[in-house]
């Protein structure tokens, strides 16, 4: 029965578009789930990721910059984005394990899919998302008082992107700090959970952990929940 309900509502990397175990992943040999990505010995010491066991890229990246960002940014991106960016930057191979690739053929993430080291069009990563950068904004939430659900109360229609009822996230309840962050700073993973499982993502084909717009249009849910918009 667990399995079923787990089928049911496509929760976790089964199935998902970072399921890699098909027999048509030729470079995936060992058609394992978890391979591709962790293992449980001899990982890379850094540890982006936990149990990390790819290649993990160095760009060189273009990190995203604009006259009304407050954020500090850094110079190239850090933590566990760049576990993510080791596959969808597409400067590494997808089945480049830390050892290296050796005869082996490299294949890379489909183009449909690949962000590249230019990031300064995407949304900043790797930045510290704290109460100051919220003050010094004036259009952020403060991440450490501020919960998942609550009401927008910097604004006329207070009404908040994710209702207290809504059952579509698990994290409803939960500061942005401790739902979204990681380590206090705004990663890919903030927005996305790679593994399919938290928040709203079990539904989201894009991982999303707070997916869906707001019923009276005023835009999307995980982006809302930040941006006071």
């Amino acid at each position: 029965m667990p399995s079923l309900s787990r089928a049911a509502i496509s929760k976790g990397i089964e199935g998902s578009l970072h399921d890699f175990s098909g027999t048509n992943y030729v470079w995936n040999t060992r058609h394992g789930t978890c391979s591709p990505c962790h293992s449980a010995h001899n990982t890379d010491t850094a540890q982006v990721a936990p149990l990390w066991n790819h290649q993990t890229t160095t760009g060189p990246f273009t990190m995203y910059g604009s006259p009304t960002l407050n954020a500090s940014m850094p110079s190239a991106p850090n933590g566990v984005s760049l576990a993510c960016l080791s596959c969808h930057d597409g400067t590494v191979a997808l089945n480049a394990p830390i050892g290296g690739l050796g005869t082996n053929t490299a294949y890379y993430i489909d183009p449909n899919f690949q962000i590249g080291p230019d990031l300064h069009t995407t949304h900043p990563i790797s930045f510290t998302y704290d109460a100051a950068l919220a003050a010094a904004d004036g259009q952020l939430e403060n991440p450490l008082t501020y919960k998942i659900g609550d009401a927008k109360t910097g604004l006329t229609v207070s009404d908040p992107p994710v209702p207290p009822s809504w059952s579509g996230t698990s994290l409803t309840g939960k500061t942005i700090n401790d739902a979204l962050l990681r380590n206090g700073r705004m990663q890919c993973v903030s927005c996305h959970d790679p593994h399919k499982l938290t928040g709203s993502a079990p539904e989201s084909g894009i991982f999303v952990k707070i997916s869906g717009s707001d019923a009276a249009g005023r835009g999307s849910l995980i982006c809302r929940t930040c941006h006071v918009k």
